[in-house]
């Protein structure tokens, strides 16, 4: 699907910061890789845009767009959006983000190295008669999660969805989702740790160690792992919608969900509940909780190993 890669070089007055591929090569070494095997890049000045372009592959296609270092992917992707240059399926990669952010606008630490993207997720075509958010667009977090664990696993990497938005090898957090909605459009954050992870000092309370996924053995460079990603989230989610029911789409996660049938404890969740078995999702994608024979259901807060 995708055939289309840009490195988005930004004009006086835009925020897109001014780069080349020189700036990804050198900021470093897996992107070094990508800007060597995914090239050439030729440049094409846009007298009609606010930025340039380093253009590899396909003139035609879903674009990703590369862009150099800035606040959010998030904020590059709506500007994108607000020029008419972001259809359905393309996507935002950043170097790094300086103002990175993930659930309850926490801080993501973003160096260079890993995935900070925004992929602009396609509108549902709603029937008039249907009332409301159809089922799907209010699961999209764990739809998004379930899709990226099983793009994971096709590159050998084993990823599990720990409820609502993150994603752990073990027991430790390497990536999480973030999703943003204006306007009736939906685009959905998705941060990786590829080749590092914060240290448990810089993270907050309450919160999982992280790592990341990267060994001597496996080396994932964000580019060429992202264009791996998005057409495999593409076509399974497509498959998704034609052939597969929302309710058993969320009774087969509740199964492979982290913790799932095990005690584990509560964090700002439902009032009075600190503690419980996960014990499936309810047909909107809440999480249900079983605190002493007592099946509670939450959709805010997060869970984490139960410590006696």
């Amino acid at each position: 699907m995708i055939s289309r890669i840009t490195i988005v070089s930004g004009k006086e007055g835009s925020p897109v910061a001014k780069v080349t591929p020189e700036t990804f090569f050198v900021s470093h070494p897996l992107w070094a890789n990508d800007i060597e095997n995914l090239g050439p890049w030729n440049r094409e000045e846009l007298d009609y845009l606010p930025y340039d372009i380093w253009l590899s592959g396909a003139r035609k296609g879903v674009p990703v767009a590369v862009c150099g270092a800035c606040q959010s992917s998030f904020e590059i992707a709506w500007y994108l959006n607000r020029q008419e240059d972001l259809p359905e399926w393309g996507s935002v990669l950043a170097l790094e983000q300086t103002s990175g952010r993930g659930q309850v606008r926490r801080e993501w630490i973003s160096p260079s190295g890993n995935i900070y993207a925004v992929l602009k997720w396609p509108a549902l075509k709603i029937p008039a008669e249907v009332e409301g958010r159809p089922i799907w667009t209010r699961i999209l977090p764990l739809i998004v999660g379930d899709l990226l664990c099983k793009a994971f696993a096709s590159l050998g990497v084993d990823i599990s969805l720990k409820w609502p938005n993150d994603l752990l090898i073990g027991n430790k957090k390497v990536g999480g989702i973030l999703i943003e909605e204006r306007d009736g459009v939906a685009m959905v954050g998705i941060g990786i740790n590829l080749d590092s992870a914060p240290d448990k000092s810089l993270l907050r309370k309450d919160s999982i160690f992280a790592d990341k996924i990267n060994s001597e053995e496996l080396q994932l460079s964000p580019l060429a792992t992202w264009v791996e990603i998005v057409p495999f989230i593409k076509g399974a989610y497509t498959e998704m919608l034609a052939n597969q029911e929302p309710s058993l789409f969320l009774d087969k996660l509740a199964r492979n969900m982290v913790w799932a049938n095990e005690l584990v404890r509560v964090v700002d969740g439902p009032e009075g509940l600190d503690h419980g078995i996960v014990s499936g999702l309810t047909e909107d994608g809440g999480l249900v909780i079983d605190c002493d024979g007592e099946k509670v259901s939450m959709y805010s807060g997060s869970i984490l190993p139960y410590e006696k």
